[in-house]
């Protein structure tokens, strides 16, 4: 399996940045992109690195975010084919954010998603793309949540009420009995999320966690309690993270994973066989 870091925060010489993800997913029977950054800028580095966004098959948008969701009219310019998995919520939420003091939309182009309506899959439960991929809800939460989730929001009318990040979800690939999970904000909690996606595609065995972990660093996250649950519970773990990981939470996530610790940059590549024995 390879992954391409199309956009992500940490920028990389030669290439648009922007806060945002957008990666692709080529398995031995698709090519998913994952997301679409803020703006479309993804695009654009797809080109540098001589991707050819035709080709991708599928898109999931993790969630509803404009960080996430933002290259959506620029990907339908291009791509006419591929079909669009998302949270039935994207549709209809109204997301803000209220990180700085002040509110600010976060929310995606519903007018965009309702004209093109006919590309959507949304989903309400896990969905089996194939006996080797999944997309994953993670409904079970047994560790804590992200606390920088504090500051992110829905409109119900005039009233604000908490994110729940109940339209998140996770791409889970079975490859060779092992299970590579991508997961690029991971609202829900890492050690949450590892968990329902094992469960869900039956395979306890995580090669690799790919994706940003919303640990802010101006927030109070036992980082460290998080690396040595990793250790305990999925040893074999290569961890990949960049996008809304802070630069501490990534030292303290280092510390405690050595070697099986990775941050990503705008326009890497991932090829997850590498480390696999």
């Amino acid at each position: 399996m390879h992954l391409t870091i199309l956009i992500d925060n940490r920028p990389a010489s030669g290439f648009e940045s922007e806060h945002g993800l957008c990666l692709l997913v080529e398995t031995k029977t698709h090519k998913i992109l994952v997301d679409t950054g803020l703006s479309g800028k993804a695009f654009d580095n797809a080109e540098k690195l001589g991707v050819n966004i035709n080709d991708v098959d599928l898109l999931l948008l993790s969630h509803g975010h404009i960080d996430h969701t933002g290259g959506l009219r620029r990907f339908l310019e291009i791509n006419q084919k591929a079909k669009i998995i998302a949270s039935h919520l994207v549709s209809d939420t109204k997301y803000w954010s209220n990180r700085g003091g002040k509110f600010h939309s976060l929310s995606p182009d519903t007018e965009l998603i309702r004209n093109n309506i006919d590309r959507f899959i949304f989903l309400n439960d896990n969905y089996l793309i194939n006996n080797e991929i999944g997309v994953i809800i993670p409904k079970n939460a047994h560790n804590p949540k992200p606390q920088g989730n504090r500051y992110l929001f829905v409109s119900n009318g005039d009233k604000m009420i908490p994110y729940t990040a109940s339209d998140e979800l996770a791409l889970s690939v079975v490859e060779d009995g092992r299970l590579v999970i991508i997961s690029p904000c991971s609202h829900q909690g890492l050690l949450n999320i590892a968990d329902n996606c094992c469960n869900a595609m039956n395979c306890s065995y995580i090669a690799a966690f790919v994706g940003g972990l919303h640990l802010l660093d101006d927030e109070s996250d036992d980082v460290a309690s998080i690396a040595s649950q990793i250790n305990h519970l999925y040893p074999q773990m290569h961890l990949y993270t960049s996008h809304c990981t802070g630069n501490n939470a990534c030292a303290i996530l280092q510390e405690g994973l050595n070697d099986k610790f990775h941050i990503f940059t705008t326009g890497e590549g991932i090829n997850i066989g590498s480390f696999i024995h």
